[in-house]
């Protein structure tokens, strides 16, 4: 019986809406309702496909920087190798390189310019590893000439050095002593070594900004440690199971140590970019809430036309609650029909950008590294779309319909 009442309030408002009304005025409020979700919706998805898009390149471009995994220590800086268990995480099948990583602050000075940057020292197979020479847009990846330690930097590192590849000018890097300060003599409270500039790379991320990468060797000496290291680095063969390696690489390095995925070394950005998609789901959604109000007034106008079909309805056996979800129903057809009619719109925009790239970044012959706004469209995004549809509606179409249920007009009507 619950279901043939559904059904028959459902009918009665596929009616309704496309009947024929005494004041077109209805039909005006329910069309613009209808194309206002349309439109707020179209908008939605297409504003979430294109955030997902950059998310995407963005993370991308990180990820291909970050080993499979990253452990360091849960409190202090450095860890000494000898009692680390790197023979064990060899020992794995699916563990491919475990490279020790000696990385800090310091202050690098070229031809009396000075840049406070990270150093990191790395073994000689590491941008190998790392496929950091598919990056490489000047020089070579060589850590090593003729006995000299090479350093290989980011465009924008160079670039606030100036850096020339062809002259014989070293980097001199500047580190505090652990071991030994003399605080009588600022000089003298700084290891000072030198490195020679080998070559340049373009990640497009902030390691080209303030990162530069010298042997591991160099490195330690120059930080004073003795085969310690501040983190070890893991990649993985391919195919490997992501989740089932790091519970294994956990249980072997023990609670001493955290074990990060490429997610987890760049947690603040993946953080940030779910907080900015959440920020922007939430003021377009506020945009939807604002287009769904016009069903309040559809819905009260429709309601008061057909005082007369509602008065025959009750005086046939209708309930009040019957006649309330025919309303309801209203509600939520106008919404349906303009929330898919949105999603469709808003799909097809995508697959325009995406195909033919029809929106572009910049203008006036300037060249960026995304020329297009990227789309990728996520089928969680579509349905939380739509239950978002789903949910202002009904709560749009209640406020009538609650106001019909308390009020007289059943049977003023009727008499």
């Amino acid at each position: 019986m619950a279901w043939k009442a559904h059904k028959s309030a459902l009918f009665l408002a596929w009616r309704y809406l496309f009947s024929k009304k005494e004041h077109n005025i209805i039909n005006v409020i329910s069309g613009i309702s209808m194309i206002g979700i349309m439109v707020s919706t179209a908008a939605l998805v297409v504003v979430l496909s294109v955030f997902n898009g950059m998310s995407d390149i963005i993370g991308g471009w990180f990820n291909a920087l970050h080993s499979d995994f990253e452990i360091t220590l849960n409190e202090g800086k450095s860890f000494p190798m000898d009692s680390f268990p790197k023979e064990k995480l060899l020992e794995m099948p699916d563990v491919k390189v475990v490279n020790e990583i000696v990385c800090d602050m310091a202050l690098a000075n070229y031809d009396n310019r000075q840049e406070l940057l990270y150093i990191k020292g790395i073994p000689g197979n590491y941008f190998k590893d790392n496929h950091f020479e598919n990056m490489l847009v000047d020089g070579d990846t060589a850590l090593w000439k003729i006995q000299q330690p090479c350093a290989v930097m980011g465009t924008g590192t160079a670039g606030k050095l100036e850096i020339n590849l062809l002259s014989y000018k070293l980097v001199n890097i500047y580190y505090p002593k652990r071991m030994k300060k003399n605080f009588s003599n600022p000089a003298d409270a700084f290891n000072t070594h030198s490195v020679m500039p080998s070559g340049v790379i373009s990640t497009n991320t902030s390691y080209d900004e303030n990162f530069i990468f010298c042997p591991i060797d160099f490195v330690r000496d120059l930080m004073d440690y003795r085969g310690e290291a501040t983190s070890v680095e893991i990649q993985l063969r391919e195919g490997a199971n992501i989740d089932k390696c790091k519970a294994q690489i956990a249980e072997i390095v023990g609670e001493k140590y955290r074990v990060k995925d490429k997610f987890e070394q760049e947690d603040s950005l993946y953080k940030t970019m779910k907080s900015e998609k959440l920020i922007i789901y939430l003021i377009l959604a506020f945009i939807l809430i604002l287009a769904a109000f016009n069903i309040i007034g559809a819905l009260g106008m429709l309601i008061l036309e057909k005082k007369t079909d509602t008065a025959v309805l009750f005086s046939m056996g209708a309930s009040k609650s019957l006649i309330q979800r025919v309303f309801i129903y209203e509600g939520l057809l106008v919404s349906a029909l303009g929330g898919l009619a949105g999603t469709l719109l808003g799909a097809i925009i995508c697959f325009l950008q995406q195909t033919f790239h029809i929106v572009k970044l910049g203008g006036g012959g300037a060249h960026y590294i995304i020329p297009y706004y990227p789309v990728q469209i996520r089928f969680t995004d579509i349905l939380l779309v739509l239950l978002t549809i789903l949910v202002i509606s009904l709560l749009t179409s209640l406020i009538p319909a609650y106001n019909l249920k308390k009020s007289n007009l059943y049977r003023n009507t009727a008499l």
